[in-house]
């Protein structure tokens, strides 16, 4: 089977500076791969490429279907109505509410869907973010580390919405973050990215849901991919 997403000898440049070098990547249909790595790194930039936002690439870089984006920040639009945030960018359909409303339930914010956004909170904000790249039903969904600007108790609750919606509905995910504990919970497979390469893959095989207690071998091998030692932790 072909994958969503086949990358091969992408190299992208700004100027003198080389951002993403050779890389090769594949996502299967249904994976949910994480990817780390340090500022600066080029996971933004990766990202950016899979969504059609740069196409000024060396090499190949072939997403197959329809692919939605949830950013750190919602960017939301402020003067419309919650319901319509999440059809913006669809077009003009009929059932335009219908398939709001629909994936507004799905998020749990279904009470609020004539609501103006900035009555919401930032984790409400987020989900109807979630609910608006959803509500494209994508074969490819890219989470540019959505949970980032959210308290600790709220980013956990997050965490375990965008895990019940991908496997119910088993879109290729392709989350970029900073926190190594979030992709072991959430992820299929780890990738630490490094001066534009792929230097680490880590397979996750334990079933869901997970516990941290079953990566800390794992979790050891990532940050040590990431430049941090146990002795900088101590």
């Amino acid at each position: 089977m072909a994958g969503t997403v086949e990358i091969h000898g992408l190299t992208k440049r700004f100027g003198d500076r080389t951002v993403l070098e050779n890389l090769d990547l594949s996502i299967e249909p249904g994976e949910f791969v994480a990817l780390l790595g340090r500022s600066g790194s080029g996971k933004s930039t990766l990202l950016r490429v899979l969504a059609g936002l740069d196409s000024e690439i060396d090499g190949e870089a072939v997403v197959r279907g329809t692919v939605s984006v949830a950013f750190q920040q919602p960017r939301l639009l402020p003067w419309r109505k919650v319901w319509r945030n999440v059809v913006l960018g669809l077009g003009k359909q009929s059932d335009d509410r219908r398939l709001a409303l629909r994936a507004l339930e799905e998020v749990r914010l279904v009470d609020h869907a004539d609501d103006w956004p900035r009555t919401l909170s930032g984790g409400e904000a987020q989900r109807l973010s979630l609910a608006r790249a959803l509500v494209r039903e994508p074969d490819l969904l890219l989470l540019d580390e959505p949970f980032g600007a959210l308290d600790a108790l709220t980013r956990i609750a997050m965490q375990r919405l965008v895990e019940d919606l991908w496997q119910r509905h088993r879109p290729s995910v392709l989350l970029v973050t900073h926190d190594v504990d979030e992709a072991l919970l959430l992820a299929d497979r780890v990738l630490v990215l490094d001066e534009g390469r792929i230097v680490s893959v880590h397979a996750l095989g334990h079933p869901r849901p997970r516990r941290l207690a079953d990566h800390m071998d794992v979790r050891t091998k990532v940050l040590a991919d990431l430049g941090v030692t146990e002795d900088a932790l101590a």
